[in-house]
């Protein structure tokens, strides 16, 4: 039985999680004008890196006291690796440790996972992207100094920190990468070489999962969260220098604790030194490197923001420094270098609560006797999927959905989606929300719906297919499929309800919930919904 009461659970708790995870993205489903006023191109601004006057394409603008410059030139004067993403509207950069996100049209940025106000909304002018010019420099540790109508951005003095790719050893300092005084959160940074990138693939050679890893010897030892390499049959391993190792070797595992050590072919890898996690201090500056979301080693600081964390019964270090999906198995680094936690695992929430592994916690797994075995004997000796015995939790499920179904075919549409998954109010099920960001998209699967006068909504249909999948695959037979579209839109969407309208800055965005549904197996019914906020517009058909 479908229970209205459930989807308007779902909705609230909906309400709370996109506030938290959804990143919104402009979807031009209409031409978006800019009205020329809104900038002044000044023919008489200047700006000099190191001494040296910057030759521009396009020229500055100014808005709001605010220089602006397009991003290309200036990402490559200072020495930035920049990457663009069409789908999110984003601009992302790196140099030496430091990582900066800015999304067009948003009045914020992030750096290194924190968020920052922007005085002005980065845009795109006539097909030239401009970004604010301070806090592209300042966030790569140049000084800017601002005189009259020129721009000086002076570069970083370069540090007195000598790195050495492959430090000597000897027998009483094995790979020494701590030192008795601390470090720089640059210099910490360029200890990344230790840290690596994680691709987990099935028997079916699938990606299934990615995560990070920290090298823990010169001969390719190789330790993880438990949790990343599960259900693994070949593992990728990738590390900053694009150099890539495949593995199924697993050399030892606890499940409880979440660790597991895996074998890679290679040698006289550069590795860390693990520290002791008990002398960490409340305050203390900690450094994160992994790959949240697949940014390949991506640096975050922060402090210690409890020494010891007791969360579901494991112990944990709690850090304020941002990790995310894929953070999983990366390195937790003190000022002295000396890797003293495993990144795990983070608490959506505005308050940074992320969690690692202690170090001490490692030393006691890595004294247990190493065995080499497959890694396909390994996940032949777990219990099957569908089993009631394996439990399946809404934060798993949700991984497992943009994992497997991030991108949906219909007919010869790719749909992208991405997944926010809840316990069901009863606590026995799921109640699964999936957003389509891409309105062309949308739009596009909806025409089906028209052209072929279909006896079933092209939605329902879906959600009936995700159905099917979840209960072969992973035996769950109590799942309510809810479905939305949020898009940025330039003019009112009239023939949208009103309810799903909201202003924001000179236009509308459109939160639209357009589908509902659930297969109950109990009965052989399925119940689905084009009009959620209608509870008499379900319609009911016998299946089975």
């Amino acid at each position: 039985m479908i229970l209205w009461s459930d989807y308007h659970y779902f909705q609230s708790g909906m309400g709370k999680i996109k506030m938290k995870k959804m990143l919104f993205m402009f979807i031009m489903l209409t031409a978006f004008i800019i009205p020329s006023t809104a900038f002044a191109a000044d023919q008489g601004i200047s700006v000099y890196v190191d001494g040296t006057k910057l030759q521009f394409t396009s020229k500055p603008i100014q808005e709001n006291g605010t220089t602006l410059v397009p991003l290309r030139t200036i990402f490559e004067v200072l020495g930035a690796n920049v990457k663009w993403d069409a789908k999110t509207q984003t601009v992302s950069a790196s140099k030496e440790g430091v990582n900066i996100q800015i999304v067009l049209g948003k009045k914020f940025a992030s750096r290194n996972g924190q968020v920052i106000p922007l005085t002005t909304k980065p845009r795109s002018i006539s097909g030239v992207t401009y970004v604010p010019l301070r806090f592209i420099g300042e966030s790569f540790g140049n000084t800017i100094e601002v005189k009259g109508k020129q721009i000086y951005i002076q570069s970083p003095q370069i540090p007195s920190f000598e790195y050495i790719a492959n430090p000597p050893t000897t027998a009483s300092t094995p790979n020494s990468t701590s030192t008795s005084s601390n470090l720089s959160i640059q210099e910490v940074g360029r200890l990344s070489n230790r840290v690596v990138y994680i691709e987990v693939y099935n028997a079916s050679n699938k990606v299934i999962s990615s995560g990070s890893g920290v090298v823990i010897s010169a001969d390719g030892e190789i330790l993880t969260n438990f949790h990343v390499i599960d259900g693994a049959s070949t593992i990728s391993v990738e590390f900053n220098d694009q150099r890539a190792f495949k593995t199924s070797t697993l050399l030892l595992k606890d499940e409880t604790r979440d660790l597991a050590l895996i074998k890679i072919d290679a040698k006289s890898l550069p590795y860390v030194n693990i520290g002791d996690s008990t002398k960490l201090e409340l305050g203390e500056e900690v450094v994160a490197i992994g790959s949240p979301l697949g940014y390949k080693n991506s640096l975050t600081s922060g402090v210690v923001s409890q020494t010891l964390r007791t969360v579901e019964g494991q112990n944990y270090i709690q850090i304020s420094a941002p990790i995310d999906h894929g953070s999983s198995g990366g390195a937790l680094f003190n000022m002295r270098g000396e890797l003293v936690g495993v990144t795990s695992a983070f608490i959506q929430s505005s308050a940074d609560i992320n969690l690692a592994i202690p170090s001490s916690d490692v030393t006691t797994f890595l004294t247990k006797s190493k065995v080499a075995q497959s890694l396909t004997t390994v996940l032949q000796q777990k219990p099957n999927k569908n089993t009631s015995s394996n439990k399946i939790t809404a934060t798993s499920l949700t991984d497992y959905m943009n994992e497997n179904y991030g991108v949906i075919t219909y007919k010869d549409l790719n749909l992208d989606f991405e997944w926010v998954v809840i316990p069901s109010k009863n606590g026995e099920g799921f109640i699964l929300g999936g957003t389509m960001y891409d309105g062309t998209q949308w739009a596009d699967w909806m025409d089906y719906q028209v052209n072929g006068n279909n006896s079933v909504p092209v939605a329902a249909s879906v959600i009936l297919y995700l159905s099917d999948e979840l209960h072969d695959e992973l035996g769950l037979s109590d799942t309510f499929f809810t479905l939305y579209l949020n898009v940025y839109l330039s003019s009112y969407p009239s023939s949208f309800p009103y309810s799903a309208i909201t202003s924001e800055g000179r236009g509308y965005r459109l939160d639209y919930n357009f589908a509902y549904g659930k297969l109950d197996y109990s009965t052989g019914y399925y119940g689905y919904t084009a009009d959620p906020e209608d509870e008499d517009a379900f319609v009911y058909f016998k299946l089975r």
